[in-house]
């Protein structure tokens, strides 16, 4: 981690190597059409390929295809500003980085300015690699040199060779990048040692180059637990424990507390390796992005051991896209009942799903099931399972991303093996788990916290940068009142029990049915 590497690195110039003329016009293709150039290129070639993630180009595409294939893009309508990634080899964290680059899709960006931390070297500040291009199995990916000739004139920024050698923080990115967009540049940033003031000023140089076409990318792993790690504060409740430091450590990121990160690095200790990135990139920020946390796990959910755990969180910031809504959109209008039949096909679907999800045999095809038209259109839903009458998983969507049907399909699978609270359902427990699903109603936001009917309503809390969700249902099966019902909301936003009193509050109704209903 960055300033703990007590030694410098001779640099491998087997990885450095001058390129002349037959890669010049592939590099300017990917510069959309920029001039050609006369000099012969400096192109880092990857060190990683073949180790973090595949040398094979056809078999890279087809993996990350497929993390990508399993997140969804919920930023349709927003600008999104940064994302927070992690960099560990595919394997461990691919699933949890495609649900940050899942947001780019469709998005138009040029230019991409990528903060990462070393691992091997220390310096303090930024270093950026004296090359014209990285090369990945995918192909080339242009810097922006004028950005990087500018940047660097900051004493700050310079060019610490011996940082590039061995990196694979910045690297690891570039290939779901190239997967998700197309004719862009970057602008790649190794983060040394760094204090308070540093990273303000940094991030006020980046800010003051960033425009409507740019993104920035925070790379970096969250806690490092284990004694490999030297780091073991909890001595019970481990998984918990680790859950609620990168959670605080979360929640300041999302606020762009940057003051607030370096205190907490002292008072906690926190072993993630991409906290001074991550204090740059909110320095970095626009006034009015908003944070929000996409995806989180830790390698040790995997085998439920945490004896050698790493934290990795997919996050982004954004703003909002202001489209003109017309009175009778299909998001604001009220849907009608679902038929009887209609609720028997979509719990079929989610039985079917649930079985050969957890059987390992994919997905069910949704052209086989009798979709009326209203299963066709987008609505939010949840699926809960129980397990002997005990809570199994439950995830779903508030408002309507996605087609019914789908979305159904969607969660069962998501409420089987990714619900964080949870390990993933075995084929064992399938006879004992039944399926209840809950389709949403559009929000409506309320003024007073008196209009909401316990029982009936479900409840959304905004406040800052935090936001709890509770199912109509919950109030009935806990027996509570609405202020016992809104003070555990408060709970679950991870704010107090009076936030409701001065959060943003939106209801929204569910049709709540279910296997046992039948």
């Amino acid at each position: 981690m960055a300033g703990q590497a007590s030694t410098f690195f001779i640099m491998n110039t087997s990885n450095l190597t001058i390129v002349a003329g037959c890669f010049i016009a592939l590099l300017c293709s990917a510069c959309q059409g920029e001039k050609k150039m006369n000099k012969s290129l400096k192109i880092r070639h990857s060190v990683i390929a073949g180790s973090w993630y595949t040398a094979n180009k056809s078999a890279l595409t087809r993996e990350l295809e497929g993390y990508l294939a399993k997140a969804k893009n919920i930023s349709e309508n927003r600008r999104v500003e940064a994302i927070i990634v992690p960099h560990a080899g595919y394997a461990y964290s691919g699933r949890c980085a495609a649900w940050s680059y899942k947001q780019l899709e469709g998005k138009k960006i040029k230019r991409i300015f990528i903060l990462a931390p070393s691992h091997y070297v220390a310096f303090r500040g930024v270093s950026i690699a004296d090359v014209d291009a990285y090369e990945t199995p995918l192909g080339l990916v242009p810097l922006d040199k004028k950005t990087v000739l500018d940047l660097q004139k900051s004493p700050l920024i310079g060019n610490v060779p011996q940082a590039h050698t061995r990196e694979h923080s910045l690297e690891i990115q570039l290939p779901f990048l190239q997967s998700v967009l197309s004719n862009f540049t970057i602008v790649p940033m190794i983060v040394g040692d760094i204090n308070l003031t540093d990273a303000e000023a940094i991030g006020k140089l980046i800010a003051e180059k960033t425009g409507p076409d740019d993104l920035i990318v925070g790379s970096g792993d969250f806690t490092h637990y284990g004694a490999s790690f030297g780091y073991m504060p909890f001595k019970s409740n481990v998984a918990e424990s680790i859950t609620t430091l990168d959670m605080g450590f979360l929640d300041l990121i999302l606020a762009k507390n940057t003051s607030g990160i370096f205190d907490y690095v002292e008072k906690t200790g926190i072993t993630c390796c991409g906290r001074w990135a991550f204090a740059i990139l909110i320095a970095a920020l626009p006034e009015h992005a908003t944070g929000e946390k996409l995806y989180y796990y830790k390698s040790g959910d995997m085998e439920n051991d945490y004896r050698h755990s790493v934290s990795y969180v997919a996050a982004e910031f954004y703003s909002h896209i202001k489209i003109e809504k017309k009175a009778s959109s299909e998001s604001n209008k009220d849907m009608p009942p679902l038929t009887k039949e209609e609720k028997t096909t979509l719990l079929k679907i989610a039985r079917d799903t649930l079985t050969m999800h957890v059987e390992g045999k994919g997905k069910p095809d949704l052209s086989k099931y009798n979709l009326t038209p209203r299963l066709k259109e987008k609505a939010g839903a949840f699926v809960t399972l129980h397990e002997k009458g005990q809570l199994r998983g439950c995830i779903g969507y508030i408002e309507g991303i996605a087609p019914l049907a789908e979305t159904v399909r969607e969660n069962a699978c998501n409420a089987s093996t990714e619900d964080p609270r949870f390990p993933p359902v075995q084929p064992s427990e399938l006879k004992d788990i039944d399926i209840e699903v809950s389709v949403m109603s559009p929000l409506r936001k309320i003024a007073s916290p008196d209009e909401v009917i316990a029982g009936k309503h479900g409840v959304i809390l905004k406040k800052g940068w935090h936001q709890g969700v509770f199912l109509p249902q919950v109030a009935t099966e806990q027996g509570w009142d609405r202020e016992t019902f809104l003070k555990h909301l408060g709970l679950k936003a991870g704010l107090d029990m009076d936030a409701y009193k001065n959060g943003e509050l939106y209801v929204f109704t569910a049709e709540v049915f279910g296997e046992k209903d039948r």
